[in-house]
């Protein structure tokens, strides 16, 4: 019951004027008290995860919203994408209900996750300060995490909620690899790095903790679309002739290595499994034995995984469009599936059938077919672009790295189903809206004043 109290309060701090402190409670629990609540806490039947606390929270916001601000569901351009999401959103939830048959629980359980989209039309009616305040607050809160994260390797003691454990050789050294990094940590990254709050000391200090935490994991997909992002960042800054200097070095320096890597890449395992996959011969690949995490394999895997739900729907065209449905893994219907590829389940033996979180795409376009997952992308392809185009303002830059970063990620894990991917791009595209309309509204009152 502690939570629901903690619910109501976060309601009444929004009434009273304090939304960045709602909204630091609104992350709290779609962050599992930010890595440090176990879900097992939060379970109390109805309400089984902290995101659905957080929902609740999110729509207490949009009811006094709705009552209290005039105006607040005027159109604008993303609104109008996010509506088109919402109908297709819609037109899925309908097929999965009345003609694959899913209960209510089930498809609210499956989909849950996209609902908080909704939470644009409240960033779009707050101040621009608190919004700042919310970013700033939301950054040293992981950085806080991400001392305690570092302190896990340093000691090999789990801190934060327990997700999973490997161990990787640097120098010689063994060294724990712990999941369950801070959820926000990629975007604080990116805002330690080209939009830090802090001057001095803290800065080097809040940079250098946050990508030591970032690139704590050892994942190296991660690692890697990290330092391209980088790179992407620090050309994008660079002055216009430097900029074309350094890109034709760079043109030529990634051509060689295309040409040296797809030499390889012919005569290597991965490309000869790819061929499998794409003719159906997923027991001649072998890797799903998973014992075996080098790159080519577990790389394999994912695009295996992906190839198998995405032909289900081709032999069964019906479910092009829509999906075979917001089925959960734990459905009874899940079991009626027969796929091959897939992490095993510890207790069945056999292949996990719909969930995976190796790849973004798979679980997508099984769930939401090729509309769905069409759709979806949009609102992020969409943001993505204007963050591009709004590269020189200071949470533009940041958003648009976070973004690259996002996408290159998405194929090793399933990152952009979650809420904490889009959530804090939907706030620095208020902050920039507002940012350009406090300049309209000053051009405009010097024209008066001349």
């Amino acid at each position: 019951m502690i939570f629901v109290v903690i619910v109501i309060f976060a309601i009444g701090l929004y009434i009273y004027g304090q939304k960045a402190w709602t909204w630091i409670i609104f992350f709290f629990f779609l962050t599992s008290g930010f890595n440090l609540i176990p879900e097992e806490l939060t379970d109390i039947g109805i309400i089984s995860k902290g995101s659905d606390f957080a929902f609740l929270i999110l729509i207490g916001i949009i009811i006094i919203d709705v009552f209290c601000v005039k105006n607040y569901l005027k159109r604008d351009r993303f609104i109008m994408l996010l509506l088109l999401f919402g109908m297709v959103l819609g037109a899925c939830i309908v097929w999965s209900k009345w003609i694959i048959g899913l209960t209510w629980s089930e498809i609210i359980r499956c989909c849950r996750y996209q609902f908080f989209w909704i939470a644009y039309l409240a960033f779009r009616n707050m101040e621009k300060g608190q919004l700042e305040s919310l970013l700033k607050y939301l950054f040293n809160i992981t950085v806080f995490i991400s001392v305690l994260y570092l302190a896990q390797i340093i000691y090999q003691q789990t801190i934060l909620n327990e997700v999973g454990i490997t161990w990787a050789n640097l120098f010689g050294i063994r060294i724990p690899r712990y999941y369950n990094q801070p959820d926000l940590i990629q975007f604080c990254t990116f805002m330690a790095v080209f939009n830090n709050p802090y001057r001095g000391m803290w800065r080097v200090a809040t940079t250098t903790l946050l990508i030591m935490a970032l690139l704590g994991a050892f994942h190296r997909s991660m690692q890697g679309f990290f330092l391209l992002s980088l790179l992407i960042g620090f050309i994008l800054k660079l002055p216009h002739v430097r900029k074309i200097q350094f890109l034709s070095l760079l043109s030529i320096a990634l051509l060689g290595g295309f040409l040296f890597a797809g030499s390889r890449l012919m005569n290597s395992r991965t490309f000869i499994d790819l061929q499998r996959i794409s003719k159906g011969l997923y027991a001649d690949v072998d890797v799903f034995a998973l014992e075996d995490y080098f790159y080519e394999s577990t790389f394999t895997f994912r695009l295996a995984v992906l190839y198998e739900r995405n032909q289900y729907l081709w032999d069964n065209p019906k479910k092009l469009l829509l999906g075979a449905g917001l089925i959960p893994e734990d459905s009874p219907m899940a079991n009626t599936f027969n796929f091959k590829v897939g992490l095993l389940d510890d207790i069945t033996g056999r292949a996990v059938q719909i969930d995976c979180g190796d790849i973004s795409y798979s679980s997508m376009i099984f769930r939401l077919g090729y509309l769905g997952t069409a759709m979806y992308l949009m609102l992020l392809i969409y943001l993505s672009v204007y963050f591009y185009k709004k590269h020189n303002h200071k949470y533009g830059l940041v958003t648009f790295l976070f973004g690259i970063m996002s996408f290159g990620v998405s194929f090793f894990s399933s990152n952009l189903l979650l809420p904490a991917t889009y959530l804090l791009p939907l706030i620095t595209y208020c902050i920039i809206q507002k940012t350009e309309q406090e300049e309209d509204s000053s051009d405009i009152s010097c024209l008066t004043n001349i």
